[in-house]
């Protein structure tokens, strides 16, 4: 067999023909991986997350026009004089934030407010871009019990709270104006996991110390072993606090 000449001409040749061979078989490739593609699409499509996601992305220019409707309404509440042009990152990243959780109703209110928020002049040096993951990371629980907290008249001193010793591991709140006046307690019953979140995120603190007012406790254990309530086998009192971060993040995203 006779030796083929190597040189520029048929390495040239040979990278020609390996290139439109390689170019083919890419073709080939991506024809069955695009097969394999939209039957698994066409299978997502088919289950209830490709349900849901359908359905958001065809109500989603009607629900984010809704959202911006009550964004408007909202804004127009700010004195006219307080009123002032957004920064671009809470904008941009608030809105693209929104776009995604038009369905959840709890972070939908809170992206709505903390883009207002940052239109007043009174509240927008205190906008942190933090606050935008921070909204991502709650639960409609956690974000209900911030509001309880707001809406409380202990929300400025402080909360007694008790930590349940048990399987469950519930915290149980009082926020009467008068601590003497023990018939007047208001228990919120939590499960611990909406507690170590918020803690997590710095909103709330639960110190190591105990604060001791027995009777307050006394009154409190009392009330937990009521029939509708839970069997408590012991548990530690403590003091539940709203951080400086936390209040300011509940007064820029809670309204």
């Amino acid at each position: 067999m006779d030796e083929i000449p190597v040189n520029a001409e048929t390495i040239n040749t040979a990278l020609s023909i390996a290139s439109d061979s390689t170019e083919e078989t890419r073709k080939e490739m991506d024809k069955i991986a695009a097969k394999g593609f939209n039957k698994l699409a066409q299978f997502f499509w088919a289950t209830p997350i490709g349900i849901k996601a359908d359905v958001y992305i065809q109500e989603r220019p009607y629900k984010m026009k809704k959202a911006l409707e009550e964004m408007k309404k909202k804004y127009e509440k700010i004195p006219e004089e307080n009123r002032t042009e957004p920064t671009s990152y809470i904008a941009l990243k608030g809105i693209n934030e929104l776009n995604y959780c038009l369905d959840e109703n709890h972070l939908k209110e809170m992206f709505e407010t903390l883009l207002i928020s940052d239109m007043d002049n009174q509240k927008q040096g205190k906008v942190l871009p933090s606050y935008i993951e921070i909204i991502k990371q709650l639960s409609k629980d956690d974000a209900i019990f911030l509001k309880t907290l707001k809406n409380s008249s202990s929300y400025i001193r402080g909360f007694f709270c008790i930590e349940l010793h048990n399987k469950d591991k519930y915290i149980l709140l009082e926020y009467s104006d008068n601590n003497d006046k023990l018939s007047d307690f208001n228990i919120v019953k939590l499960d611990s996991i909406i507690i170590d979140n918020l803690i997590r995120l710095r909103l709330i603190e639960i110190p190591d110390r105990i604060f001791v007012n027995q009777k307050v406790y006394d009154k409190l254990y009392e009330l937990i072993h009521q029939p509708t309530m839970i069997n408590v086998v012991k548990y530690t009192p403590r003091i539940l606090s709203v951080t400086d971060f936390g209040k300011n993040f509940i007064d820029i995203c809670l309204s």
